[in-house]
């Protein structure tokens, strides 16, 4: 049955207005026409919890989307979706044995542990984790390593634990991948731009894992910066004017201390904030050993997407020949509408001022 595209449509709708419950319900009812779309899981992985959803919403909704998900044979991003809600209504221990089976789901029987429950998750865990930059290609390079046979990448993409999820606790995390026999028979990974970005993360990642491969995208500071105003205007109903939120925000970066600004988390609308990569990088290189991390550009991504995801795989040492053959490299994650036109002088005085050390590191990549 084909889905309306007035359910998919009223739910984008009703959360840029802000009607988180209305938008939920509507996701639902798209996923009851098609339960296997991944459009609205993935939807309402973000709209959880008490700072989205109505706490009356929930508990109501949860039947509905078992439902939805009763139509299929189990798939990993439903039960992992099932588990994080059931974690949000402090069902913690069911949310748990949720999640270690989505994360055992279609791995062949002789790469897991044979011993299941708790004691299985000490040698889980991300093996690799794409730090971001936000509205840089995490979402379609994430997509290309998924193609390869020795990457297992986790279904919901931005688990947000060494940020905002890092209360759960590291039982938690663990519990979201799967406890190899062998270590190294699958690369675990998996993508959260908004690590990046946050000033306790690295220490986060190196105290649970030490061994980690990170890899960083970046994209000219002002693209990027436009490209996440347009994302809140889609999608989160940001007001007001792309030339008015840049110019207030400037105003407000060359308004702080330099310590201030170096330590910065996430700063409304976090348009130019984001792109402050230096200070960003500095705090991840102070943590990581030199071959741990890869910094590369979006915009290599986009013009040569086979010879990135080569260099990708080197880095985390697989190997391309295992690739499939017909590869394609779809654009994932693209803006709904192109960035507004910018008047040259602002661009200009963005580019010179807050963002030149930005623009200066972004260049440097290209040597």
């Amino acid at each position: 049955m084909e889905i309306p595209s007035s359910s998919i449509e009223r739910a984008v709708l009703a959360r840029r207005r802000g009607a988180i419950d209305e938008a939920a319900a509507a996701y639902l009812e798209a996923l009851s026409h098609d339960p296997g779309d991944p459009r609205p899981l993935h939807a309402l992985y973000y709209m959880v919890g008490p700072a989205a959803l109505g706490p009356a919403a929930e508990p109501a909704l949860l039947p509905q989307l078992r439902a939805c998900l009763a139509r299929r044979p189990p798939r990993a991003l439903g039960l992992f979706l099932e588990a994080h809600w059931l974690h949000q209504l402090g069902e913690r221990d069911e949310a748990l044995a949720l999640a270690r089976r989505a994360a055992c789901l279609g791995i062949p029987a002789d790469r897991l542990r044979v011993d299941p429950g708790p004691g299985a998750d000490a040698r889980a865990g991300a093996d690799g984790l794409l730090l971001g930059a936000p509205k840089c290609g995490t979402t379609s390079l994430a997509a290309y390593l998924a193609a390869h046979p020795g990457v297992w990448l986790h279904p919901l993409k931005e688990l947000h634990f060494f940020e905002r999820h890092w209360d759960r606790g590291e039982g938690w995390y663990r519990a979201q991948f799967p406890p190899l026999r062998q270590q190294g028979s699958l690369l675990r990974l998996e993508a959260t731009p908004n690590y990046l970005q946050h000033p306790e993360a690295p220490a986060r990642v190196a105290s649970l894992l030490p061994a980690a491969r990170l890899i960083v995208l970046l994209r000219e500071p002002l693209a990027r910066a436009l490209s996440w105003l347009g994302h809140l205007q889609t999608y989160m109903g940001l007001q007001g004017t792309v030339e008015g939120h840049l110019l207030e925000e400037n105003a407000a970066l060359e308004a702080m201390e330099p310590q201030t600004r170096q330590e910065l988390d996430w700063f409304h609308p976090n348009a130019l904030a984001g792109s402050l990569y230096p200070d960003q990088l500095r705090r991840w290189r102070s943590l990581t050993p030199a071959h741990q991390l890869l910094v590369l550009r979006f915009e290599d991504l986009v013009a040569d997407p086979q010879t990135v995801l080569r260099r990708v795989l080197r880095f985390l040492e697989l190997e391309a020949a295992d690739l499939p053959a017909n590869l394609n490299f779809p654009v994932h994650n693209r803006g709904l509408q192109p960035h507004a036109a910018l008047d040259p002088a602002l661009a200009r005085r963005l580019r010179n001022g807050v963002l030149a050390e930005a623009m200066e590191l972004w260049s440097d990549l290209a040597c």
